[in-house]
C-alpha cells in the first residue's frame, strides 16, 4: 500500500497548506508588532530611564537649572 500524505487525503492541495501557513505567520507577526509597540511606547523617556534613581534625577535637574 502506497503512503499518502495528510494533505492529499483531506482533499486540499499544497497551495491550501501554504496559504494557511502564511496566514498564521502573518497573524503571529501582527501580535509581535502590537506587543512590541506597546512596550516601546510605554517606556520612560531616555533621560529618565538612564537616571532612574531619585538622587541622579535631582542632580540632573540641578545641572539644568545651573545652565539656565
Amino acid at each position: 500500500m502506497r503512503h499518502r500524505s495528510i494533505i492529499t487525503r483531506t482533499g486540499h492541495g499544497p497551495g491550501t497548506a501554504v496559504a494557511v501557513l502564511m496566514v498564521g505567520l502573518v497573524a503571529v507577526g501582527i501580535v509581535f508588532l502590537v506587543l512590541g509597540g506597546l512596550l516601546y511606547f510605554g517606556q520612560q523617556p531616555p533621560d529618565q530611564r538612564a537616571l532612574s534613581s531619585v538622587p541622579a534625577r535631582s542632580a540632573q535637574a540641578a545641572d539644568r537649572r545651573a545652565v539656565d
